[in-house]
């Protein structure tokens, strides 16, 4: 399966490798499942997927934290990705992220990423401090990053080029 960062009750979430990308790129190339990522919100070529799963395996052995590939245990079927990235992939930041085919939105499947990639963060990395950044439109990642303890901040527009909502979670809010 490759090598396990964290598990939940439902999912594994491990180092992503190059084959992945054939199950990524058809959930990415969907315009609907990628309406709230990036700037344009469009389906991503195979060629994008391509640079961006070679990017998170490089990040992983370089920084020991990445998009990590979501694999849903009981089926072991690849079901989006989601972790630690230094923000817009550069500077001192880290951001949490997540992203999951549409066929698994609304099963709680983002709080649980969100939740186990923030205990690595905090356990595992030593990080006190970790953002999110989502779409203004995206409300139900507004909604898990709020129930897993994020702070909403507000607009901003300091990331990946277009206006985002910031969130915050630090450390020491969960030892209160």
């Amino acid at each position: 399966m490759g090598e396990i960062i964290a598990e939940t009750d439902r999912l594994v979430l491990r180092v992503p490798k190059v084959e992945d990308i054939d199950a990524l790129a058809l959930m990415w190339a969907d315009p609907e499942t990628m309406r709230y990522i990036g700037k344009t919100g469009e389906g991503w070529t195979r060629a994008k997927v391509v640079e961006r799963i070679e990017r998170a395996i490089r990040l992983c052995d370089e920084h020991g934290m990445t998009f990590w590939t979501v694999v849903e245990r009981e089926t072991d079927e690849i079901i989006g990705q989601g972790g630690l990235v230094p923000i817009a992939f550069n500077g001192d930041e880290i951001e949490l992220g997540y992203r999951l085919g549409k066929a698994h939105w609304g099963k709680g499947y983002g709080t649980e990423i969100a939740r186990a990639s923030a205990a690595y963060g905090f356990d595992r990395l030593g990080v006190e401090r970790l953002v999110a950044v989502t779409n203004p439109e995206n409300t139900g990642s507004r909604r898990v990053l709020i129930k897993v303890g994020f702070r909403e901040l507000g607009p901003s527009e300091l990331y990946y080029d277009t206006t985002t909502i910031l969130h915050e979670l630090e450390l020491v809010d969960l030892v209160r």
